[in-house]
């Protein structure tokens, strides 16, 4: 795969593009992935594949993740991180895109989206968090207070790994291989940094924002956990979705060619 390195808002941002790679370029929209938290563009490769035969296809390792360089300010808050994704847009002079997200990196695309709704033709969000600050303050309270604390002191990375492996559930031996390899290999200030954003960013609020502007849309591709009260699609009814079954967190990883598939439906809008 073409690979190369751009300067992102913090530091040196490693991307995958392409766009050499179709034999017959098309006119379709180019397509810009974001994993989530601990994840990097190789969870994408499938994804790649696929879309590779129909638009340009791109991906970006977030600040501190996979081949990217780990953020001069430390910072790896939503905007911060929307920076990169924007970064990434002017680098390669995307005018207009289908933007997708997985997981953290559904916030960070709807912040981006939100900045740049006139860049993003479609959103699509990959079993995206919920609303964090949409949660009942017993919530808050009782479970996300005492999570982010324990994620300060000295056992975080267990706290970590107990909250990733929740996520999957469900999920294929080879997924959760490759999700444990890659948490990892992650410091605390990134997983903390994103996870105190994670909790405090208005998520709902922002896709709000992005849907006021006139030709834009937003669907979301779900695992059977995600139908809290404060889950997107439900706080946000113009939020499109679809839930692929069998399936943990990571869709892409547990079942490709079904994501694929949900994929190309949300890009078509059926």
């Amino acid at each position: 795969m073409p690979t190369f390195t751009i300067a992102g808002g913090a530091g040196p941002l490693y991307i995958v593009d392409l766009r050499e790679e179709s034999p017959t370029p098309s006119s379709s929209l180019p397509i810009v992935f974001v994993h989530g938290m601990a994840g990097y563009t190789g969870f994408w490769n499938s994804a790649l594949a696929v879309c590779a035969d129909r638009r340009r296809a791109v991906a970006l390792d977030l600040r501190g993740h996979g081949n990217s360089g780990a953020p001069r300010d430390g910072a790896y808050d939503v905007e911060s991180c929307a920076d990169d994704v924007v970064a990434v847009f002017d680098a390669l002079d995307l005018k207009r895109a289908v933007l997708v997200g997985h997981s953290y990196g559904a916030f960070v695309t709807i912040e981006t989206a939100a900045r740049r709704p006139e860049a993003v033709q479609r959103l699509v969000l990959v079993d995206p968090p919920g609303d964090f600050t949409r949660v009942a303050s017993e919530m808050r309270d009782e479970h996300i207070v005492p999570f982010i604390a324990a994620l300060e002191g000295d056992g975080w990375r267990s706290i970590a790994e107990g909250d990733f492996d929740d996520a999957l559930q469900g999920s294929t031996t080879a997924a959760i291989a490759a999700v444990h390899a890659r948490l990892a290999s992650m410091q605390r200030v990134a997983l903390l940094g994103m996870y105190r954003s994670m909790m405090q960013y208005p998520a709902s609020a922002m896709l709000e924002r992005y849907l006021a502007t006139s030709g834009t849309a937003a669907y979301a591709i779900l695992a059977p956990p995600n139908t809290w009260p404060f889950s997107l699609h439900v706080l946000v009814p113009a939020l499109r979705s679809t839930m692929v079954s069998d399936v943990g967190h990571w869709i892409m990883l547990d079942a490709p060619d079904r994501f694929a598939a949900a994929l190309e439906d949300a890009i078509a809008g059926t």
